[in-house]
């Protein structure tokens, strides 16, 4: 059985009456909420199995330990997340300028997903109590995202797309995205004039293409060649 299994019981099925495969997720996805709002230290078993509607002892049973139950937490949230956008890459056709937008969309729209940026900040934050937590996080938001707009910026720089490309811009974009999905999360109480999530979106996707995109021109020159 996996967190994700799927169930058939009603959607407004009170959670004391749903069925044993819909419990690891609804664990999981309260200890994303415990963990994201009180930290490793301060989120206890117990108030992930309040905010699940279950037993304490139910958690124990499906995850042992808190430790084991963040570990999973971050492996649900971030393993294998990228796998869609790989499979977008392997079998596209068309501008490589649309496939660059929406795979850098897909990581802006995930991480700003309750819970998920705390989990990425207290992932760093407890690095060297859970080395492994912080060398999953590092493959699956770092180095698979980095390998994924590396493989974009090329293809389209192949067709004259892209004039910024290589390792060194593919290992800017990702940073650039969390980076600013962090900062407007973590001080936008304390910002007099904040920006929206919508505002944020256009400007950073208006400073990558006016940062990548080659001239109209050599785009379609190269495509008729």
């Amino acid at each position: 059985m996996t967190p994700d299994s799927p169930s058939s019981e009603p959607a407004n099925c009170p959670k004391w009456q749903r069925r044993p495969a819909s419990r690891p997720r609804e664990i999981l996805d309260a200890a994303l909420a415990a963990f994201a709002e009180a930290g490793y230290e301060g989120a206890t078993i117990a108030d992930v199995a309040r905010r699940a509607g279950v037993s304490p002892g139910l958690v124990v049973h499906y995850f042992r330990t808190k430790a084991e139950l963040f570990a999973a937490v971050i492996e649900d949230r971030f393993v294998g997340f990228v796998a869609g956008e790989e499979a977008l890459l392997a079998g596209h056709q068309g501008p490589y300028r649309e496939l660059l937008e929406q795979v850098v969309r897909r990581l802006w729209d995930h991480l700003g997903e309750p819970g998920i940026i705390e989990l990425g900040i207290l992932v760093k934050a407890e690095r060297a109590e859970f080395p492994e937590a912080t060398r999953t996080l590092f493959r699956e938001l770092g180095e698979r995202w980095r390998r994924l707009f590396e493989a974009v910026l090329e293809a389209g720089a192949r067709r004259g797309e892209f004039r910024w490309h290589g390792p060194h811009a593919a290992r800017v974009i990702g940073p650039a995205i969390v980076g600013v999905c962090e900062s407007s999360r973590c001080f936008r109480a304390f910002d007099r004039r904040p920006s929206s999530p919508d505002e944020l979106w256009h400007a950073l996707l208006s400073l990558l293409e006016h940062g990548v995109l080659a001239d109209a021109a050599c785009v379609n020159r190269t495509i008729k060649e």
